[in-house]
């Protein structure tokens, strides 16, 4: 039998590849990420529900389960307050998939700070080499694009951008939709010519890369 979190972590990609242009379209006109859009909410709220009809975890899938349906009726503070139940107190991966999805609520419902915190404790937690670790930085860089530091924001899309990084090109993407905020479309142009050309860009990312690559006057 494989390993659940191994199958989560490539539905998590399957994802963010599928997503991730969903995102970028709300803040930049046709395509920035202005205010957090939660990846995981179909996928995790699924993982809950199916380990909870399954009874395996049962308590804590109810809790999760309880807090998906109220981050997807816009209740977000309910929804932070069931997720940071299982943050502190469940068993399993369920600590580290609800902390995700606190940090998210949190986010939508305006505490970008304690979002924030969030996203780091769950880093510092699962380790900066771990994928989880990686994809709660990816996170916090994502929400950050929104008005945060360019420093700050290029410091943790660094090492995940890095060849072998598990989110190494949703990294990179970030790092040229940064560029591009900042107005700097010589480099954007410049990441998403290299995303183009790496033969191990997915094609969904690909395609997004060549969209954005004209949008900051580069392409054909």
């Amino acid at each position: 039998m494989s390993d659940p979190s191994d199958q989560l972590m490539r539905e998590i990609d399957e994802d963010l590849k599928r997503e991730q242009w969903q995102k970028l379209w709300k803040a930049y006109g046709r395509y920035a990420v202005g205010g957090l859009v939660l990846v995981l909410v179909v996928i995790l709220g699924f993982v809950g529900w199916r380990e909870y009809r399954e009874g395996s975890l049962a308590h804590d899938g109810n809790i999760y389960w309880q807090a998906d349906r109220a981050a997807a009726f816009g209740d977000h503070a309910a929804a932070a307050e069931g997720f940071g139940v299982l943050v502190e107190h469940g068993s399993g991966g369920y600590p580290a998939l609800a902390g995700l999805r606190q940090a998210a609520s949190l986010a939508t419902a305006g505490d970008r700070e304690s979002a924030l915190e969030l996203y780091d404790r769950i880093a510092a937690e699962a380790g900066s080499d771990s994928a989880t670790g990686q994809l709660a930085q990816l996170y916090a860089a994502m929400m950050m694009l929104d008005g945060g530091g360019t420093r700050q924001i290029a410091e943790r899309l660094e090492p995940l951008a890095a060849d072998g990084a598990p989110w190494r090109f949703s990294a990179r993407e970030l790092q040229g939709l940064l560029a591009m905020r900042d107005g700097d479309n010589a480099e954007a142009q410049r990441i998403f010519d290299a995303l183009i050309a790496d033969p191990e860009t997915p094609t969904t990312l690909r395609n997004r890369a060549s969209e954005l690559n004209v949008m900051a006057g580069g392409g054909e």
